[in-house]
């Protein structure tokens, strides 16, 4: 039953009377049985014809210009839709001069009882076998060039385009790049070479020139993804060879990075999948429970459903509009000849519904599912606008955006006063993985409450758009009541339930839940307060069953965190990562319970902070520490100096209930009872059973990459640039990792390492290598050249146990190498030298490493037997180089070798 519509809220009392009755309201009706060059006043046709309903929503906002043409004041219109399935072969654009009056606005609404449907796609029939379990047909406006799309649901559900691997992913032996122009709108700025391993491309050798051009490779790196073209395969047989942007220094492609390959008939080989030829076949392997001969193929024609198109720099807004229990499903997004760079939230991607100069606009009780970009966009100079009880679904990227990535010049620009509350956001990220559920960029004063956010693979909820502590317009925002479930499922990393940027006075997150967050590598938090967040207070929200940590504060200024209950974080429950001279947090009234994982990680002694009145219990009853502290230790410094150790007494939280008992000693704390089952969608009992009903993704975790092997002499790198499939960290000051010119061992290149005193992190500069060695033997060598000042680490570690363990570690500093347990050995100043480390990994390692060093004039000479630094170190998958001087120094690296004998 449908429920009394909401847009009534929206109208003064007098004109609510007219509403209910129809008594005073200019009403327009569409039909399915309609025709656009009939008055609209009659909701069935005529019997003699001649007259009745309009045929489309286009037609209907047409007549409605016409009639203000005749009469400028004709009160509230109702645009009346009946039951049915409409085309959509254009958007519904709507102008400043579509818009209502205040009380009296245009509404575009289901007729009473019914659920009309508009489609922007196309069904495709005449399927026939074709062979190996695969159907086809003939799509003559495919050959003809005219149409094309790269989205195809069957019988309701996304089909997948062909792709290889069907499971999870390749990954990439090695990266260099060129640059080869400035980047313009026709011309790529760079050309990447990924070498692969020769299996994983031996599908694509016999394509033709055009086919393979038409293969997307899609790539995963931290918290983005990009979708590129192939150019050409490489002589070698061994490598892809694409153009584009240059990558980006903060997230390269690397030894190891992620990616498949989709878009080619030769990877049509599993249920569900399909590929479009341009020779016009569409071919697709049905899944079991598929019958070709009544399936339901649609493919989209169209991009947009909705476009708001007002002019907020010249007063243009379009105002008091409200699209009230309409269905529109089927939107396109086509892949651009440049594909789609990285970028972090999807953010050049635009919705089906897009919204500018909107004021007063209101959408309510529809759904939008289907389609391959965002979902609804208040994007430029909007106002009190809504989005409620809407169903955004099956996305290609992201459900909602608020305001712009770039801070508006003027004051008409700034978009403001959204409310998105009582929806339903599920299954996003199927082109985009990167996209988010609700995202607000530079915009302030919104509430995002009661919604429910579902599958998706990367962030629930992203407020703010600003590195740093520059000015930013996300203020005032309200994230209240939300449930953020089963997002990241393992794809990407450095993501959360709630992820904000930026200074934020005034921004709220309260009485939300966020569980089953879950990052690829790093970064799958409940509460992220990223990159200048500051001024926000998070209070009474449910985390659990996350990856790294209920909360995480990269950096930000005076943050407040209370009363919240953080649960069962695999790896670590709290981390805080960098110093700063102010505060940056208060962290208090909170509940930590877990059983499993260390309770911090980060330098939580140096990290500006008041903690106190919270309440830590490791419920599987092991000792644990506080920053590696008992807690004399670290009450000493200050802190907890309130907080206890003990067991809160939730009701059942083996079952995921966190509600208190009376008798529970956090109260003696402060600590105040919130109801954690009042976050998602509330009022019709439907509705709420709808949010419940839904798929809760299964949470499948990759198989660990193929060993990796490096060999690098730096000869095929550009000078300045960054060694090829290293992670380089920086602080973009004067400190640098680049390849040169200048004193290599051998060749013509090495790699030189600047640092400098007075960095943020005394770690940095460092460059790492991710490896993945889980048996067998392994051997890193490379060559040395060290200046007095050098203070270097060379080491491998072990992450597979989520923190990590330390195996082989070597110190160089003040003209000395050293090595725990070992008399330390003389390293000559600025002279190559040579260094070779051994140990088993895996199920052949013995629990220890040896070391060769040649020194010119002096030999070799060999340690052997030295113990890993941690006990337990076992799999060989990080390989660093860090430089810890705190004086202006550099040193040299040449002739790298890392190499896994099984």
């Amino acid at each position: 039953m449908k429920i009394k519509s909401l847009y009534q809220k929206l109208v003064t009392a007098f004109a609510l009377v007219f509403f209910v009755s129809g008594a005073g309201a200019l009403d327009i009706y569409v039909s399915p049985e309609g025709d656009d060059n009939w008055s609209g006043r009659l909701s069935e046709p005529r019997a003699e014809g001649g007259d009745g309903p309009l045929a489309t929503l286009q037609g209907a906002r047409d007549r409605i210009r016409a009639l203000r043409e005749e009469s400028a004041d004709i009160g509230v219109v109702r645009v009346i839709v009946k039951d049915g399935h409409y085309s959509l072969s254009e958007p519904l654009v709507l102008k400043p001069r579509d818009s209502g009056e205040r009380g009296a606005p245009v509404v575009y609404m289901a007729e009473d009882g019914a659920s009309p449907m508009f489609s922007g796609g196309r069904r495709i029939d005449g399927f026939e076998p074709y062979k190996g379990g695969v159907w086809r047909a003939r799509i003559p406006a495919v050959a003809a060039g005219d149409w094309y799309f790269e989205q195809l649901f069957v019988n309701g559900k996304r089909a997948t385009r062909a792709r290889a691997p069907n499971g999870f992913y390749y990954y990439m032996v090695n990266v260099r790049e060129r640059r080869v122009s400035d980047q313009t709108a026709d011309a790529p700025e760079a050309e990447q070479t990924v070498t692969v391993r020769p299996a994983d491309i031996a599908s694509l050798k016999d394509l033709s020139r055009q086919e393979l051009q038409d293969v997307n490779m899609v790539v995963y790196h931290k918290w983005d993804n990009t979708r590129r073209f192939i150019d050409e395969l490489g002589a070698d047989g061994a490598s892809i060879i694409t153009s584009g942007r240059r990558m980006k220094s903060w997230n390269p492609w690397l030894r190891g990075t992620r990616f498949h390959l989709e878009n080619y008939l030769q990877a049509l080989d599993a249920p569900g999948e399909w590929f479009l030829d341009r020779d016009g076949f569409v071919y697709y392997f049905p899944r079991p429970d598929e019958e070709m001969k009544d399936a339901e193929v649609i493919a989209p024609t169209i991009d947009k459903f909705i476009v708001i198109d007002g002019e907020p720099d010249n007063d243009g807004f379009v105002r008091n509009i409200v699209i009230d229990g309409l269905t529109f499903r089927h939107g396109r997004w086509l892949t651009p000849s440049g594909g789609f760079e990285a970028a972090q939230a999807a953010s050049p991607i635009d919705a089906v519904v897009m919204a500018d100069g909107a004021e007063g606009v209101s959408i309510i009780d529809c759904e939008f599912s289907r389609f391959g970009t965002y979902g609804v966009w208040f994007r430029r100079g909007c106002k009190d606008c809504r989005l409620e009880r809407t169903f955004i679904s099956d996305m290609g990227a992201g459900g909602v955006r608020i305001g712009e990535t770039r801070l508006p010049t003027s004051e008409s620009a700034i978009t403001r006063g959204i409310t998105v509350t009582n929806n339903i956001i599920n299954a996003g990220g199927r082109i985009f993985p990167c996209a988010v559920g609700v995202w607000i960029g530079q915009s302030g004063d919104n509430t995002i409450s009661h919604n429910e956010i579902n599958d998706l693979f990367y962030t629930g909820i992203s407020a703010g758009w600003r590195w740093g502590y520059d000015n930013s317009a996300a203020k005032r925002n309200t994230i209240a009541y939300n449930h953020v479930h089963h997002i990241g499922q393992g794809v990407l990393s450095d993501m959360g339930g709630i992820y904000t940027l930026g200074p934020s006075e005034g921004t709220v997150v309260r009485n939300n839940v966020f569980h089953d967050i879950h990052a690829y590598s790093y970064g799958g938090w409940g509460l992220y307060t990223d990159e200048g967040s500051s001024h926000i207070t998070m209070e009474n929200n449910l985390v659990y069953n996350v990856k790294n940590g209920g909360f995480h504060q990269h950096y930000g200024k005076e943050n407040i965190v209370r009363n919240n209950i953080l649960a069962f974080s695999k790896l670590y429950q709290l981390q805080a990562t960098r110093v700063e001279e102010h505060l940056s947090f208060v962290f208090t009234n909170n509940i930590i319970y877990w059983d499993t994982g260390k309770l911090m990680h980060g330098p939580w002694d140096k990290v500006k902070h008041v903690i106190d009145f919270n309440c830590y219990w490791r419920a599987d009853g092991k000792e644990f520490d506080f920053a590696g502290m008992p807690i004399e230790e670290w009450r000493a410094l200050g802190n907890d100096a309130h907080s206890i150790v003990a067991d809160p007494l939730f009701i059942n939280p083996d079952a995921k209930e966190f509600r208190l008992k009376p008798e529970s000693p956090v109260f003696e704390l402060g600590f105040k009872s919130f109801d954690p089952a009042a976050a998602g969608v509330c009022g019709d009992p439907a509705w709420i059973e709808k949010a419940e009903s839904l798929p809760r993704p299964e949470l499948r975790i990759a198989p660990p990459p193929p060993a990796l092997t490096v060999i690098d002499g730096f000869e095929n790198d550009p000078v300045g640039s960054d060694p090829a499939g290293a992670e380089v960290h920086e602080e973009g000051r004067e400190d640098l990792v680049a390849v040169s010119d200048l004193n290599p061992a051998r060749g013509e290149h090495c790699v030189v390492v600047n640092d400098m005193p007075g960095l943020d992190a005394g770690y940095n500069p460092h460059l790492v290598y991710k490896l993945n060695h889980r048996r067998g033997v392994s051997v890193s060598g490379l060559e040395l050249r060290v200046s007095r000042d050098t203070d270097l680490v060379i080491e491998w570690r072990d992450y597979s146990s989520g923190g990590y363990l330390s195996g082989p570690v070597v110190h160089i500093a003040d003209g000395e190498l050293r090595i725990e347990g070992e008399a330390p050995v003389k390293v000559p100043i600025d002279t190559w030298i040579s260094l070779s480390i051994r140990a088993g990994v895996g199920e052949d390692a013995a629990g220890g490493w040896s070391l060769r060093i040649g020194v010119p004039g002096s030999g070799e000479r060999v340690i052997e037997g030295i113990p890993f630094r941690d006990e337990g170190f076992n799999v060989f998958d990080w390989f660093g180089l860090i430089s810890n001087s705190q004086e202006e120094t550099k040193y040299y690296l040449d002739n790298l070798s890392i190499v896994n004998t099984k």
